[in-house]
């Protein structure tokens, strides 16, 4: 049986929303205008390379889904822009507190300009995320974006508290990439369901099958950064080196013996991490066989997703369960 593609999917997606998508990008475009000169110019930089927008196009394939008067609906178009907003900002912060070089395969604007113009951009972005939300005329709207803010700052604390900690269980790595990274996610898939008024058993569904994701596409980034097999603007190792505890360390120490459990751990209390100690812990996974642990880890969310999924109907339902089982057969 053929695996379904990532890529392919996510062009298939970007076509079924491509209208409002298009529209969107142009709400980003409106917003980045300054008369402070500096302030467009990091903005051409950094939208330059705009990705798979991955949020925004999950809010509009989620609206549609939903919504049988989606062509007439324009309060996505605003939200959606306002998410991407939003994850752009933690981008850019991201980079500072990690000393990351480059993003979306071109030099970070920390690298390029500094620290500070990399932080104060990401505040700025994050405004103008908050000015996009009030276009849409809905406080619980706003208010579910607002409480994600809070959410991925929680976040990234309890990661830099964790930083190097060997004892870091599955619940707390968990904890950290929904806080981080999933809540984002939930928050796409749901907020057209608060939008429209759709009952509570709908928005809460959406807001379960976002997380479930982003947990997933979480999940699998930490992956690749040991198993992938091309990385676009971040090297293999990445995490490794900078002492992170991902949930492939998580489950190579549960399967490890005492021996092997004290040169992990003995690697991780350095200050820096050698080549050599790359080499030789990719040596353990291999041996055993983390690639398959992970990814049966993420089935287990997978498979609470795509029953969820039974709840809707339709080809954006089709798209949702394609992006999902190719999300974990990600090889980059």
């Amino acid at each position: 049986m053929q695996k379904i593609n990532f890529e392919q999917t996510i062009k298939l997606i970007h076509k079924e929303i491509n209208v409002k998508l298009v529209k969107a990008n142009k709400e980003l475009d409106r917003f980045l205008v300054s008369a402070v000169p500096i302030i467009p110019k990091l903005g051409n930089y950094f939208f330059k390379k705009r990705g798979k927008q991955l949020r925004p196009v999950i809010c509009l394939l989620s609206s549609k889904m939903i919504n049988k008067n989606y062509s007439q609906i324009s309060s996505d178009i605003d939200m959606s822009a306002a998410i991407e907003f939003i994850h752009g900002a933690t981008l850019l912060h991201d980079d500072v507190i990690d000393e990351g070089k480059l993003r979306r395969g071109q030099k970070s604007i920390n690298t390029i300009w500094n620290n500070k113009f990399s932080v104060l951009f990401g505040d700025f972005l994050f405004s103008k995320s908050f000015q996009l939300m009030t276009k849409a005329n809905s406080l619980k709207a706003m208010d579910s974006l607002s409480q994600v803010s809070s959410k991925i700052s929680e976040g990234e604390f309890l990661q830099l508290t964790n930083e190097n900690n060997i004892h870091i269980t599955e619940r707390k790595y968990i904890e950290i990439i929904s806080l981080k990274t999933a809540e984002l996610f939930a928050a796409s898939m749901k907020i057209p369901a608060i939008l429209t008024g759709k009952n509570l058993t709908i928005i809460s569904s959406l807001n379960k099958l976002g997380l479930y994701f982003g947990i997933i596409f979480q999940i699998m980034d930490d992956y690749l950064d040991y198993f992938g097999d091309r990385v676009t603007g971040k090297k293999n190792g990445k995490d490794f080196y900078e002492g992170k505890i991902t949930l492939p360390i998580i489950l190579l120490l549960k399967k490890s013996n005492k021996t092997e459990v004290n040169f992990i751990k003995k690697v991780f209390k350095k200050s820096k991490r050698l080549k050599n100690d790359y080499t030789k812990i990719m040596n353990l996974m291999k041996k055993y066989k983390i690639n398959d642990d992970v990814r049966i880890f993420c089935n287990k969310y997978n498979k609470k997703s795509l029953k969820i999924l039974k709840l809707f109907e339709g080809y954006q339902k089709d798209l949702f369960i394609n992006l999902l089982i190719s999300s974990i057969n990600r090889t980059y």
